[in-house]
């Protein structure tokens, strides 16, 4: 080989070297472009659709929880469970990723508390407060009908909610603070192991993950003192997995709730193979989400080119260069591809946006914002022209707000948005003149920033809802009308029957005494028909006096004049006494009476009188309604939790359904051939019920026709004494 030879191998040789550096050099620079523009189209589809989601299940919550006072309202403060099946059914067509939904009413005492939520759910959320203790049951919930039984939800024993998800720490804070704040929020994540349900900081997102959490609202009402008051707290469960999990990206790690300030930069991006977080956020709180960026190395391909690149000798310089260019036009095409891309993107976010801010402001709930150290808004639903008849861009006028609310509320308002601190909520009602003139009631539920301008100035912004309540003032004025009108029909109902059986009593004593006289003939014989004659006398004076008493009783009940004294007081011997008094009378009507107490009772704290009154009318209409040969037992058992039950079983007539319903009115007799031989009135049961309800118990009664009745009294574990070193009872 010549030197010549060997300088023109060796320019070759430095010319194909430089050309396979070039080569793996525009090779990398092209991966690494199509790593990043895959990382954050991703990301921004992540975060996008994550807020989207969450948003529409706020929506459609707050919604709800109008509904939901609106209709406790209107029915004493009951929730019909039709009415939740139905708002729970349009929640879910609405909504995407939640598992299930329930409401948690407040309850000022444990055992209502408990007693209403044992069908849904396996405790109860307490809490303490300057004003005492309230408790939180589960009384309505429904699950999503695409439920398959392998999410995290309901995996309670029975179908019930857990322990961890309703009274655990993570689920009591997040509902106290929804209760303080009024704001939707998030709880911690808790996914479903082997130990049971436990709640965890962060969370693999597959597409069979077990992970979720609660979204809660608080459900405001106007209590009976007409000032803001708790119905409860509404909470749907949210599937981590669907919400925030996007198919094709890899492993995704979800993290929180965090606090707004605590969430990571939404605009940088990691790469190489770095973990980057993806902010979500979702009011005050945010989720962040982790992505594995993974760096993806260069193709034997790419090192093929390149390698056959390095060997094409010094005459191939062209084609070397046009792979050059060739490279330069691809990138600049995969370039091209992405801001189209991108564009693209942008668009669907707005359009996005359009269809969040139109359903926002169809609905009768309208969103504002305002500034107000100016006194003004600056952003108002347009559906505030429909309800006062000013378009939104004049309630943005400085001023124009303030000057058309009610004179008699400018005070109230200027001085509750003036004690409010930044971070405070409240929720404020107040009435606007509309263009019409009419008076609107509006309730405004806000919360309070502060902030600063970009020349540093503070300025104090509100941002929150408006509701139109006119209807419900209108039917809030009538309601306590009526109810006032009927207060007092009944109260001059009652004291009028009180003084009639009163003073009905005096004469009729007198009446039964001296028709006693006769028929025992003290003062000598009187011949045996007017001996007849007396003996009616005294049997109808009886009769009539036993009905006055009754009737003396109810009114004393309703007049709420009943007061029980209360004493510690031993079951046994007044079911003994019971007995011991009806026990001539049945054995007379060919029946027989039989007591049973499987076990010691214990003492309890009721008025024994009041007590005995109620075994008595209950074994006399069991005496009055079994024909003869048959059976009736006496029963009294604890049964812990309920309470002490005490039972009044016969083989009489029975009752049905309408027939019972018929016995617990007031007055209510049923018409058969054996109520046709026994005088009454028609209280017994009601007495009964409303003196075993006066001591925190009730009345149960059982029947079928031509079989039996029981009716069973049931005194609450409040009631009951416990035994020394026992401890309080449960």
């Amino acid at each position: 080989m010549n030197k010549a030879s060997i300088i023109r191998y060796g320019a070759a040789l430095a010319l194909g070297l430089a050309m396979c550096a070039a080569l793996l050099s525009a090779a990398g620079m092209a991966n690494k472009i199509s790593n990043t523009s895959l990382v954050e189209k991703n990301s921004e589809k992540i975060s996008l659709g994550s807020a989207q989601a969450l948003q529409t299940i706020d929506l459609n919550m707050a919604a709800m929880t109008q509904t939901l006072a609106a209709t406790a309202m209107a029915s004493g403060g009951a929730i019909p469970q039709e009415t939740f099946q139905q708002l729970t059914q349009r929640f879910f067509a609405l909504t995407h990723g939640t598992q299930g939904i329930v409401f948690f009413k407040t309850f000022p005492d444990q055992s209502s508390a408990i007693q209403r939520a044992a069908p849904y759910a396996e405790g109860i959320a307490q809490f303490s407060t300057s004003s005492g203790q309230f408790y939180l049951g589960a009384t309505h919930a429904a699950r999503a009908p695409q439920l398959d039984g392998s999410r995290l939800a309901f995996s309670g024993r029975n179908g019930k909610l857990p322990l961890s998800l309703v009274s655990g720490p993570q689920a009591t804070n997040i509902m106290g603070q929804s209760l303080d704040f009024d704001l939707p929020l998030s709880s911690s994540l808790f996914s479903a192991t082997s130990n049971g349900i436990q709640p965890v900081e962060s969370t693999s997102l597959y597409s069979e993950a077990n992970t979720g959490f609660w979204r809660v609202i608080s459900v405001r009402n106007i209590g009976p003192d007409g000032r803001p008051g708790s119905l409860g707290v509404l909470a749907a469960f949210v599937d981590a997995a669907a919400i925030f999990g996007l198919q094709n990206t890899g492993p995704l790690t979800l993290t929180g709730p965090l606090e707004v300030t605590e969430l990571p930069d939404a605009k940088s991006y990691a790469s190489d193979g770095v973990t980057q977080l993806i902010p979500v956020s979702t009011g005050n709180q945010g989720f962040a989400i982790g992505y594995q960026s993974n760096k993806n190395p260069l193709s034997a391909t790419n090192w093929l080119l390149a390698l056959l690149g390095g060997l094409i000798a010094a005459g191939t310089t062209f084609f070397a260069m046009q792979h050059e260019n060739n490279g330069r036009v691809e990138a600049e095409r995969r370039l091209a591809l992405h801001r189209r891309e991108f564009k693209k993107r942008t668009a669907e976010l707005k359009r996005s946006e359009d269809r969040f801010r139109r359903l926002a402001e169809s609905t009768n709930v309208i969103p504002w914002a305002a500034d107000l150290t100016e006194g003004r808004f600056t952003y108002i639903g347009p559906q505030i022209e429909r309800l006062c008849g000013y378009p939104a861009k004049s309630w943005c006028a400085t001023g124009f707000w303030t000057d058309h609310i009610h004179p008699d509320d400018r005070r109230h308002i200027a001085d509750e948005l003036n004690e409010l601190k930044g971070g405070d909520y409240s929720t404020i009602e107040y009435k606007v003149r509309s263009a019409d003139g009419r008076l609107v009631h509006m309730r405004n539920m806000l919360t309070v920033i502060n902030s600063r301008t970009r020349s540093g100035v503070p300025v104090r912004i509100a941002q929150g809802y408006l509701l139109d309540i006119t209807e419900m003032k209108t039917a809030q004025v009538t309601l306590n009308d009526a109810r006032r009108s009927a207060e007092e029909a009944n109260k001059s109902k009652s004291e009028f029957l009180a003084n009639m059986s009163h003073e009905l009593r005096t004469p009729l004593n007198s009446v039964i005494g001296f028709a006693e006289v006769m028929k025992d003939e003290i003062f000598g014989p009187i011949g045996d028909r007017y001996k007849e004659y007396a003996e009616s006398v005294h049997t109808s004076g009886q009769h009539l006096l036993s009905l006055i008493n009754d009737v003396l009783d109810l009114s004393k009940i309703e007049a709420g004049k009943i007061e029980l004294v209360e004493e510690e007081t031993d079951v046994a011997v007044i079911l003994s006494k019971c007995r011991q008094l009806l026990h001539e009378r049945a054995s007379q009507a060919g029946l027989h009476i039989q007591l049973v107490i499987p076990g010691p009772l214990p003492f309890v704290i009721v008025d024994g009188r009041r007590i005995k009154q109620v075994i008595l009318n209950l074994m006399s209409n069991a005496v009055k309604f079994t024909p003869p040969g048959g059976r009736i037992t006496l029963r009294a058992e604890l049964e812990t939790p309920r309470g002490l039950m005490i039972s009044v079983t016969d083989t009489g007539i029975g009752m049905t359904k309408e027939e019972i319903a018929i016995s617990l009115e007031q007055f209510g007799q049923i018409d058969n051939e054996l109520s046709r031989q026994h005088e009454g009135t028609g209280l017994g049961l009601p007495i009964a019920r409303s003196l075993a309800e006066l001591h925190g118990g009730k009345l149960e009664v059982e029947s079928k026709k031509d079989a039996g009745t029981t009716v069973t009294l049931l005194l609450p574990m409040q009631r009951i004494v416990p035994k020394a070193g026992d401890g309080e009872v449960a």
